[in-house]
């Protein structure tokens, strides 16, 4: 009890700080505060200091100082080993709420949240939530692959987001095909074993697509409508799921073929293809150590395409030339 009421002290004397302006002393007094009950272990009270702190600077547009804090309070995290739950996940939030994508900063930050998250939970990649609002505020922003990176292992509710993101960024390039966007999604949820949010995108993505990409529309027995694409790069896409709904090896085997010169615009296409054949279809593939967690690591790493180019397409690697859609199949 005299703790929290010393803490409740501290917090209205630093507050009444930050409003008079004297925002280095302020800051300087939160952190000299922090470590001194990191130091007692009282991690409890050096998470609400920090928080506090931190939300409170911000406001006052002290973007240093905020983040500083907010920084300090991920590792807070980590020492008391902090478990990902509603109440610390939108700490994360509201923090990240208040900073821009001109804060150099806020990367370190949301890196160092989603480590945090991956160290304690059950997922590898981090919190999925924090995940997904993370790609949100990408996509937000326009930064696509940045948005794609984070989307790609969010909930559910992530590959809707996904899709509506991958076909922004085929808007930027309206003379290119399409399907490059929409390919690249799919290969890649599909190489993680997801088929279920690999159709969702494909369904989000493909029902934003300008009529000129229709060629032809036709009811298989089972009463799915199946679409033909003048673009080789989509009909590849959905040939792809088909297949990996019915499991069927040999149908996979006729299209890595027939497509085999459409996947080698990108050599990471046909290590995705690769990976989906051993998941999906019990197909081995030569030994190679850690090919995917490489691949993936590429990815995420990989820059945005660029903004205007003849020659420029969302690759998962270095790129290659683009067909334009009078060039499509």
């Amino acid at each position: 009890m005299a703790t929290a009421r010393g803490t409740a002290k501290v917090l209205q004397k630093l507050e009444k700080s930050v409003g008079d302006g004297n925002y280095y002393e302020a800051h300087q007094m939160y952190r000299t505060v922090a470590n001194r009950y990191v130091k007692a272990h009282n991690y409890k009270d050096a998470i609400d200091l920090l928080c506090s702190g931190s939300l409170l600077l911000l406001k006052h547009k002290q973007v240093g100082s905020g983040t500083d804090l907010a920084l300090y309070l991920v590792e807070v995290y980590n020492l008391d080993k902090v478990p990902v739950n509603e109440e610390s996940r939108d700490r994360i939030f509201d923090l990240a709420d208040l900073m821009d994508a001109e804060n150099s900063q806020r990367k370190t930050f949301l890196q160092n949240a989603i480590s945090w998250s991956a160290n304690n939970s059950e997922y590898k990649n981090g919190d999925p939530l924090l995940q997904h609002y993370i790609g949100l505020l990408f996509w937000k922003e326009k930064d696509f692959n940045q948005a794609e990176a984070h989307l790609l292992v969010g909930t559910q509710e992530s590959a809707e987001a996904l899709g509506l993101t991958l076909f922004e960024w085929s808007e930027q390039e309206p003379s290119h095909d399409k399907g490059a966007y929409l390919l690249r999604g799919v290969l890649q949820e599909l190489a993680m074993r997801n088929l279920r949010d690999a159709n969702t995108i494909f369904k989000t993505f493909v029902e934003r697509l300008p009529a000129a990409y229709l060629a032809a529309e036709q009811k298989t027995p089972n009463g799915k409508t199946i679409q033909t694409f003048k673009s080789s790069l989509l009909n590849l896409t959905q040939m792809l799921l088909l297949a990996c709904e019915t499991g069927n090896a040999a149908i996979f085997k006729q299209i890595a073929a027939k497509y085999k010169p459409v996947l080698a615009i990108d050599e990471n296409f046909g290590a995705l293809m690769t990976t989906i054949g051993e998941l999906f279809f019990n197909i081995r593939a030569p030994k190679q150590a850690n090919m995917l967690a490489d691949l993936m690591s590429s990815l995420f790493s990989g820059p945005p395409p660029p903004a205007a180019s003849t020659s420029s397409r969302p690759t998962l690697g270095q790129g290659a030339p683009q067909p334009a859609i009078e060039e499509m199949d």
